[in-house]
């Protein structure tokens, strides 16, 4: 590779373990199956929140960083200057911006050369940008004229990139120059996806990005197509972002195969599930062009093949420029298809759900335009104010395409020509299947709407900038036909057309249509001409037939018939007609076509499907009051003659669904929400196995393809005749997630009732969930108040009515121990088993799954060095309660109304006792023989726990020898709390008890008789690890005192006095002074012996 820095996982990491066990935990719990939800201590976190493993504040840190760790999120500090590309492989990692350093933005740049991918993503690496705050998603990737952000994947690789947010684009200016005729990467200047790659959006702006029109190579050697923000061969899904501004060049002869999407090109997977796309503009155009050749040219947003979802987002003020040819060029907003490709490429398109307000194509479909050889379903959705320079004003679908429209409603668009609301081209074909239809109302045919976007009249090709072209078209075909429905004769040779009428709408309302005026047979509605927009003598709704039932519109030599048809709906059948239809699935209103097909046109078949919809609601059990958050698998059965579900599992365009394998091997299915596929065989998981060879998906609670914006109020469109299952897939937060699977069946009715598989109907359709809350809480030290503990375990009872607490207990009937998990791969639980600590940060505890009810938490085992309290008299009684804080439920003292201060449960510690024995110094030993009665000493605590007591605060404490048959007679000081008093009765031994942690000095103030005062400062320590006497050592200095004995040296008489007179002289006591000199030689030399020895013992 020419640039990169391949950074792979080299078995670093061991600085990031902590971090290492939470993404394990991630992952393992993304793989258990729905079936049983498991809880982990991030349940009811910020799922926003992220905690930094690693910092960088230049690109070698950041690659330090990176290559330091397998997983890691890293916080941006400052503008990283990329010196060469940095390749993931194998790697999990997150990049944010750190909140205090980057007060505006961190920029991801480059150092000189900018011929690169700042980042290569491939292989099982992930690759995330942003996530938690707006302080943590200030990440930027702008102003830069060459150059891209990230390479998701390769030509024979994967990789996965997710954008939570950051800005992308270009502050200020006419349009950001990222992808200029100099950028030698090609398109997609924030992100190019291979075929197996996959890039999320989630949030981010990106903003006046620019897509090159020009010719030549690149450096990854990929023709320039279109696409500034993203170009994709692989998998896309946008769930939120702001795409605004972009923009592609206007290509020349040189490459025509640029195709446009001011934003985003893909011939992948593009899934849109929110977001919002304005003033995006295509500029590409099919140069000297022939229909033959069916280029593809525009999309103001989106340029797409292969597989396009749009569930929802708002698609405004996009616009499609190009105008240079009549063929194959449009879609304001999208552009689906290439024409000059089979239905195998072109895949299919489903539009279900979303807004298109105001986006303008200066050639087709002023939404959205379908191209040759594709399949497109329109099922939900709002299209309004849209405009087109000369067919469907909304949408437009070209020949050898197949649309099905189901359930929609078309009042008050316009057309300049024919067909206010509907209109189809010579070659168009209209099918109404049971009645489906499309409601058209108050729409108008007439040349007034022979007009620019903004209503002004074309008197030239060129105004204010835009070629609008055939100036004076407006005063051609007299005033138009077909106020909401015409279909044009077949003018070319073999040419077929025709539409089933129906005069019952998709409501079940019957209507009246009454010719309105008679499209000539030369005029074919898509040319500009005299005769292309010629019409016969007819006299409007006055003239001509009322159509009262089902009729067959088949113009041409065949029927002899040699004109086409326009119509108007005239009557209705009852008075709520026109407000029934507004409640349909798929809206459109206020579109405007130059010419032909107001709303909706087509030169291509569009089969009106007629299908149904399902709501429920979910509720809790408790209060009844609706839940919110919620997420369900519906599943629907289409195989052989069975045919349910959306219209667009019949053309193949679901796929099967992602399998993943959990630790125990059992293969579970991953449906994506609103997304349809195909549970596969191989799925061994309880949760999907009963549905195996059914199509699901993911219904979210207010998104997606739940179209009810209520929490906890489900409605989903769209759905056909047969049989449906719903399984919920995620409770509501706080529930008990429901393990029943419900069933429905639609037949020819719009409000199904649901039923549990056994045939009890639901009431209402509504759906239960049994409340649980959750306690956390943590031990700590009850003279700090600050320390935390750790080993503690608990029992958990429930509090009856009348007050009694029994012991929650397992399958073996004895209670269940609670013990503080540290191991965050283990730290679970679920619905089933909830008496498990799911927080893994030490010393801290957390339950949830817990029932409402009242409960008493009791402790079964304090830490080491602290008391375990009387369980009769000290526990502490929590309520969970259907609120909004039973999640966090507050703890209380044994009393029920002394509240727990941020559920810190104290324990108090235990009390040191210190032992030691005195011991006369020439005898072996500690019997009592040995032992010495009657010292007396000093103590004095030096410190309290680890913070030494100021000298002038220290207080001695005088220790006398106790000696009693009857330890409990020892006296005590009522003037000491702490009774440092000897307790041992016994004399010579000394026990003292109740001392406080800290460290003590020990000094001998009075010896006992006939023997040398020891004049050593001994200390000891009392802690949490050293309580009881077996564990005190006391020290002389640094070193310890074996056995705690501490010796006393006898005095001894060293000289005797002389006594009478007599005829000794002193030669004659020369031997006695001798021998007494070396006596006390000998003494001193014992006595020296002995003092190193009693130096040694203590």
């Amino acid at each position: 590779m020419k640039h990169g820095s391949s950074i792979q996982n080299n078995g670093g990491g061991y600085r990031f373990v902590a971090s290492l066990l939470a993404v394990v935990a991630l992952i393992v719990a993304s793989l258990i199956p729905p079936s049983v939800h498991v809880a982990k201590a991030d349940d009811d976190a910020s799922a926003a929140s992220v905690t930094p493993t690693a910092y960088a504040a230049n690109y070698g840190q950041l690659v330090n960083a990176i290559n330091g760790s397998q997983s890691a999120v890293i916080a941006i500090t400052d503008n990283i200057a990329f010196t060469e590309q940095i390749t993931l492989k194998g790697k999990k990692i997150t990049l944010v911006s750190d909140a205090s350093a980057c007060s505006t933005a961190c920029e991801l740049t480059y150092a000189s050369a900018s011929d690169f991918s700042l980042f290569e993503v491939i292989g099982d690496s992930s690759l995330t940008f942003g996530g938690g705050t707006e302080d943590t998603n200030k990440l930027s990737f702008s102003n830069h004229s060459n150059g891209r952000l990230v390479q998701v994947g390769s030509a024979n690789d994967r990789g996965t990139v997710t954008i939570n947010g950051g800005t992308y684009n270009k502050n200020g200016g006419t349009y950001n120059k990222n992808g200029s005729t100099s950028n030698t990467t090609g398109d997609g200047n924030i992100a190019y996806v291979f075929k197996n790659g996959n890039l999320t959006i989630n949030g981010g702006d990106f903003k006046n990005n620019y897509a090159s029109a020009a010719s030549g190579n690149t450096t990854i050697g990929v023709t320039r197509s279109g696409g500034s923000v993203v170009r994709s061969s692989g998998s896309v899904t946008i769930n939120g972002g702001t795409f605004e501004e972009n923009r592609t060049g206007e290509n020349g002869q040189d490459n025509l195969d640029f195709h446009g999407g001011g934003a985003i090109w893909s011939e992948g997977t593009l899934i849109v599930n929110g977001g919002s796309f304005s003033a995006n503009k295509s500029y590409a155009v099919n140069v000297k062009s022939e229909y033959k050749y069916k280029r593809p040219a525009g999309g103001g947003a989106i340029w797409a093949a292969g597989r396009l979802v749009v569930n929802g987002g708002t698609f405004q003020d996009n616009w499609q420029m190009g105008n240079e040819d009549l063929y194959g060029t449009g879609g304001g907003a999208i552009y689906f298809g290439d024409g000059t490709k089979d239905t195998s490429y072109n895949g299919s398109m489903v539009i279900n759900g979303g807004t298109f307000d105001s986006n303008r194509s200066m050639q087709d479909g002023g939404a959205i335009f379908v191209t040759w050889n594709c399949t497109a379903v329109f099922q939900q959705g709002t299209f309004v104010n849209n405009w087109s320079n000369r067919l469907g004003g909304a949408v437009y679908t070209e020949e050898d395409s197949v649309s099905y429209v189901t359930n929609a409603v078309a009042y008050e668009n316009y057309a300049g020509h024919f067909g206010g609301g509907l209109w189809l081209c010579p070659s168009g074909k209209g099918v109404t299947s049971d009645h489906g239809g499309m409601a058209l109302f108050d729409n108008e045919a007439n040349t007034r709407y022979d007009r620019t976007e903004t209503g002004a009249e074309i008197t030239q090709d060129i105004k204010d900038g835009k070629k609008y072209r055939h100036s004076g078209s407006q005063n051609r075909g007299v005033s138009g036909a077909g106020d909401d429905f015409s279909i044009m004769y077949p003018s070319k040779s073999e040419q077929t057309n025709y539409f089933q009428l129906s005069v019952e709408w998709f409501t079940g309302d019957h209507v009246t249509w009454h010719d309105d005026g008679e499209p000539s047979q030369s005029a074919n509605g898509y040319l500009y001409g005299v005769n292309d927009l010629s019409v016969n003598s007819m006299e409007r709704l006055t003239e001509g037939n009322e159509y009262t039932s089902d009729a067959t519109l088949d113009p041409g030599p065949a029927n002899n018939i040699y004109h086409g048809y326009g119509l108007k709906v005239t009557k209705f059948g009852s008075d709520q007609a026109k407000q029934n239809a507004k409640d349909a699935f798929i809206t459109f209103t206020k579109n405007t076509a130059r010419l032909s097909g107001g709303a909706f046109g087509s030169n291509g078949t569009v089969d009106f499907v007629k299908v149904y919809n399902v709501s429920w609601n979910k509720i809790s059990s408790e209060s009844s009051n609706m839940l919110s958050g919620s997420e369900w698998l519906l599943v629907a059965q289409n195989d052989g003659a069975v045919k349910s579900g959306p219209i667009h599992l019949d053309f193949g365009n679901a796929t099967d669904c992602t399998t993943t394998v959990s630790a125990t091997g059992s293969v579970s299915a991953a449906p994506e929400e609103g997304v349809w596929c195909k549970v596969p065989d191989s799925v061994t998981d309880s949760y999907y196995s009963e549905f195996k060879g059914k199509y699901v998906t993911v219904v979210a609670d207010n998104s997606g393809i739940d179209k009810d914006s209520e929490n906890g109020q489900f409605l989903v469109k769209g759905l056909r005749d047969g049989t449906y299952y719903l399984k919920e897939y995620r409770a509501p937060d706080g529930y008990v997630k429901s393990e029943k699977t419900y069933t429905f069946a639609i037949k020819e009715d719009h409000s199904p009732t649901i039923s549990e598989t056994d045939g009890t109907p639901l009431s209402n359709n509504l759906i239960t969930n049994t409340p649980y809350g959750g306690v956390s809480w943590s031990k700590v030290d009850s003279t700090d108040g600050m320390t935390v503990l750790s080993g503690s375990e608990w029992k958990l009872q429930s509090v009856g009515s009348d007050g009694n607490a029994q012991d929650i207990t397992g399958a073996d009937g004895k209670a269940i121990t609670i013990t503080d998990c540290i191991e965050a791969d283990k730290c679970s639980a679920s619905q089933n088993n909830p008496y498990q600590d799911v927080d893994s940060t030490k010393d801290s505890f957390k339950l949830t799954y817990l029932p409402l009810g009242t409960y008493r938490l009791v402790e079964t085992k304090a830490p080491d060095g602290y008391d375990l309290p009387d369980d009769a008299t000290v526990y502490y009684t929590f309520t969970i309660k259907e609120n909004d804080d039973r999640m966090n439920a507050k703890l209380y003292k044994a009393d029920g109304v002394t509240e727990v201060t941020e559920n810190k449960v104290p324990n108090d510690r235990t009390k040191g006792s210190v032992i030691w024995y005195k011991t006369d110094s020439t005898k072996e030993g500690k019997g009592d023989d040995a032992r010495l009665k009657g010292s007396e000493w000093s103590l004095t605590q030096t410190k309290e726990k680890d913070n030494d007591i100021a000298i002038g605060k220290r207080k001695a404490i005088t220790v006398t020898d106790c000696i009693s048959d009857d330890d409990t007679k020892c006296p005590t000081d009522s003037q000491n709390p702490q009774n440092p008093t000897d307790r041992d009765g016994k004399a010579g031994e000394f026990q003292l008890k109740n001392l406080d942690w800290g460290t003590y000095e020990l000094v001998e103030t009075k010896a006992p008789a006939g023997f040398h005062k020891s004049e050593t400062t001994y200390t000891f320590v009392i802690d949490k690890d050293h309580t009881s006497p077996a564990e005190i050592q006391i020290k002389n200095g640094t070193d310890p005192v074996t056995g705690n004995i501490i010796t006393n040296t006898p005095i001894t008489v060293n000289s005797l006095p002389f006594t009478g007179t007599g005829s000794q002289t002193p030669r004659m006591f020369l031997p006695y002074v001798l021998g007494t000199v070396g006596a006390g030689l000998a003494v001193g030399l014992g006595l020296h012996v002995a003092r190193r020895r009693m130096a040694r013992q203590g």
